[in-house]
């Protein structure tokens, strides 16, 4: 065989091998990326308020949100990203949330050159550290010192207001058979510490436990907000709801429990401030006024 007729052989093995799915080589990983594809909806508003939208080729599953990129070519879920359809979208970055189940998919992809930035979204604190990286990683630190310092701003200003108030009892459920709510470590317990709330799931638990109906009747929350259900035909609202059973809970007694909307409080990010307000209304509405019905509805 020619050196010619070689070169073409291989080539044409390359391009059959590629047509038929075969993994792709590595490639050298981007140090400021320019094509990325973006699986958790709290990163995808970190993109946005660093001004890096234009470089997202792609989304997970349930990335609905900023509608700028809501069309974009889906990969699949957060936990189960799809390599190949990723490395179909020339890719140079994955931005996603932490997740033991997507490891083996990251592994793959970091091997073939796309660099991986798993993130803490799911704390108080993680979304700043995820700030600090994103803006590190994309070439833009100012923009996220920026953004990070405009939350702190704001979640202070919400802090200072709720500071003489006298705390009122919270309870947040964000799920149902079996009960589990926010506890300590979860970014709800930071928020209803900052609205002028105290946390009746404190103490030494974990930052989502299962909590038992009888220590809810126990601790006698004053305010109830209920974020378990994100179902398409539940009513939103002042409205007591399954809790109208016990009566004699304060939360009921008084009219104080809520039906939110999941993605209202549930998921962390740079909407912590207008999340905290949220609570901050639905604890003491005599200072912060009163929770529009539009703010405890889906978005």
């Amino acid at each position: 065989m020619t050196r010619r007729r070689a070169r073409v052989a291989i080539l044409g093995g390359a391009l059959a091998a590629t047509a038929c799915g075969v993994e792709r080589g590595p490639r050298p990983a981007a140090a400021n990326p320019e094509r990325i594809v973006v699986m958790a909806p709290a990163a995808a508003e970190m993109l946005e308020s660093l001004g890096a939208l234009d470089r997202v080729v792609g989304v997970g599953d349930f990335v609905r949100e900023p509608r700028a990129i809501a069309r974009l070519p889906r990969v699949g879920a957060y936990d189960a990203p799809s390599v190949e359809r990723v490395l179909d979208l020339g890719a140079d970055a994955l931005v996603t949330s932490a997740s033991d189940a997507a490891a083996p998919a990251h592994g793959r992809l970091e091997a073939l050159g796309v660099r991986v930035l798993a993130l803490d979204t799911s704390t108080y604190d993680g979304v700043f550290t995820s700030l600090a990286v994103l803006g590190r990683e994309l070439g833009c630190e100012a923009q996220a010192r920026s953004v990070e310092r405009r939350i702190r701003e704001e979640l202070d200003a919400i802090a200072a207001q709720a500071s003489p108030l006298e705390p009122r009892r919270v309870l947040v459920v964000v799920g149902r058979d079996p009960l589990h709510v926010a506890g300590p470590g979860s970014h709800i317990d930071r928020m209803i510490a900052l609205a002028g709330g105290a946390n009746v799931a404190a103490g030494p638990l974990a930052p989502y436990p299962r909590l038992s109906l009888e220590a809810i009747l126990e601790a006698r929350p004053e305010v109830i907000v209920d974020a378990a259900d994100n179902g398409p035909d539940v009513v939103r609202g002042r409205r007591p709801g399954a809790w109208s059973r016990w009566p004699s809970l304060p939360a009921v007694r008084d009219d104080r429990v809520f039906s939110v909307e999941p993605d209202r409080l549930v998921i962390p990010g740079i909407r912590l401030p207008e999340m905290t307000r949220l609570m901050a209304r639905l604890i003491h509405p005599e200072v912060f006024g009163e929770p529009a019905p539009a703010e405890l509805a889906a978005r």
